[in-house]
């Protein structure tokens, strides 16, 4: 596959990213808020890049037949660029002048806010609205946490501290772009591509593969283009129903909508500096810990549930050991809340169960600041943070397939020291489990894991304490968020040195493509002919 096609293809991905920045430009002139210059900038420069890129001179034979060296290509250089020039309107925004409502009425509601929160960004004394995001690098680093659905952020202030208004913290058609980078990158990037490069001539199967998370790869229609669509139909449908259910349970429409679109793609974005917590509100607790549950099981099975209304979810394996994680754990954490905590049973449960969910499916929504519970607790916790959510699931992490496929070979090497000459045969849902794709499972776990502990050695050099360094690495490869330590649910990433935050976003962008997809652009021998 020629290089100026690959170029092509990402170039018209980031036509898309300059139509949705533009798009919350529109928003920011509904609001009448003072970063409507900011993003019009970004999204005019995203749609050069992508147009210069997408018209390079050249002949290109359709059908394009895309290769497995191309896809890896396409995916990786893809989430790369969208995550790159996603930092623009944080960056436009600290650095350009405000041309057009600087005085804006929501940003001055409050006059209680001291005058330097309010004022345009001063990046030279490091004051004003935006102020983190003068550092390119951390313009990137917020852009790559909301494409990868991690949900770290850099953010020391800016995020609202009411729900009932923005009372000086950042505008909301900017907040509004920092959740729809999750919801673009939660169902992925490369997969909406994926409905629109058939129209150009371009096949799709090797891209589906690259990029839908998970060892075995569901196709729910003969055609690629029609598995996605179908996949973004549900993904869309859930997100409007949650929509209508936090709004129905009295958020007001801004609130409802932003928390939607980061609850499903299991991202935890948030414009309240408290997270969920802030809200103080059991039924959206309990509404979001239902729709994070939805996010974190696989699509396929909803899919069938809709389609052939049968009960799917109940003979898979891994929904079943999914539920049975979430219910063990929640009952476990449940308890030592109650015991160790001091809440109600109520609020033992529903804290027990949110956090669980929260952190299994990598949503990283925080219902309370669990920095500051048992130790037990923050182990229970920690644990989760290698799981993630289920296989073709909008979640991250190792995924609960190969969590359920490592304990099953386990389980059969003990049996066959009980019964050396007996051929015991791995199952997953009733089906015999291929020998190329438990060794498949188990390579990439040991990837995973070594890629952690060589990343923990890095931050542990960098003099990063011990529990900052084990959660801080396993949050951002897992595409958790929040940590524990100096990168609590209610703290942030703002304090790492440049390099390390270039680190994490690399680790995102890698557990967001489950490794290979990026790793194997290091090897010598992809770029071999």
């Amino acid at each position: 596959m020629r290089k100026r096609t690959i170029v092509r293809i990402i170039g018209v991905l980031n036509i898309g990213l300059g139509a949705a920045m533009l798009l919350c430009a529109l928003m920011a002139h509904l609001y009448r808020e003072e970063d409507l210059f900011a993003l019009l900038a970004a999204g005019v420069v995203a749609l050069l890049v992508g147009g210069v890129v997408a018209v390079l001179p050249g002949r290109i034979e359709r059908p394009i037949a895309i290769t497995h060296r191309g896809a890896f290509a396409i995916v990786a250089l893809g989430w790369l660029s969208a995550c790159l020039l996603g930092a623009l309107p944080y960056y436009f925004y600290a650095h350009l002048p405000w041309v057009w409502h600087a005085d804006a009425p929501a940003r001055v509601a409050d006059a209680q806010v001291p005058a330097e929160l309010v004022s345009p960004a001063n990046c030279g004394q490091g004051t004003g609205l935006g102020a983190a995001f003068c550092a390119y690098t951390n313009s990137a680093f917020e852009s790559a946490s909301g494409f990868t659905t991690t949900g770290a952020t850099i953010l020391e202030a800016g995020l609202w501290h009411d729900p009932a208004s923005r009372k000086g913290g950042l505008p909301h058609a900017l907040l509004f772009w920092r959740a729809l980078t999750q919801f673009l990158g939660g169902m992925g990037i490369i997969l909406l591509g994926v409905t629109i490069l058939p129209l150009l001539g371009v096949g799709g199967m090797q891209l589906f593969k690259a990029e839908v998370t998970g060892p075995v790869k569901d196709k729910m229609a003969p055609r690629v283009a029609d598995t996605a669509v179908i996949l973004w139909a549900m993904y869309a449908i859930f997100t409007v129903a949650q929509i209508a259910s936090l709004w129905l349970s009295g958020l007001r429409p801004y609130l409802a909508v932003s928390h939607a679109l980061t609850t499903m793609a299991t991202g935890g974005f948030s414009p309240l500096a408290h997270s969920i917590a802030a809200l103080h509100s059991p039924v959206v607790e309990w509404i979001t810990i239902a729709f994070m549950f939805l996010g974190g099981a696989r699509f396929s099975l909803h899919y069938k549930l809709w389609h052939q209304r049968t009960l799917a979810h109940w003979r898979d394996s891994e929904f079943r050991f999914y539920t049975g994680i979430i219910l063990s754990m929640g009952v476990l954490l449940a308890a030592v809340l109650f015991a160790r905590q001091g809440f109600s049973v109520h609020d033992s449960v529903r804290g027990g169960l949110f956090q669980v969910v929260s952190i299994l499916t990598t949503t990283g929504y925080a219902s309370s600041d669990f920095a500051a519970w048992a130790p037990g607790a923050q182990l229970l916790l920690f644990v989760l943070f290698f799981i993630g959510g289920c296989a073709g699931s909008t979640s991250g992490g190792i995924k609960v397939v190969r969590i359920y496929l490592m304990l099953r070979l386990a389980g059969r090497e003990l049996r066959r020291l009980l019964h050396p000459h007996a051929v015991i045969q791995t199952r997953l849902s009733g089906s015999v489990v291929p020998t190329d794709v438990t060794s498949a499972v188990a390579g990439f776990v040991l990837l995973y894991l070594a890629i952690y502990f060589v990343s923990v050695l890095l931050f542990a050099l960098a003099d990063c304490d011990f529990t900052t360094s084990i959660t801080a690495v396993g949050a951002t490869l897992g595409n958790v968020g929040p940590g524990l330590g100096k990168v609590g649910p209610l703290a942030n990433y703002h304090g790492f040195a440049a390099g390390l935050k270039w680190h994490m976003i690399l680790l995102m962008i890698a557990g967001r493509l489950e490794l290979y997809s990026l790793v194997i652009l290091l090897l010598p021998e992809y770029w071999k002919k």
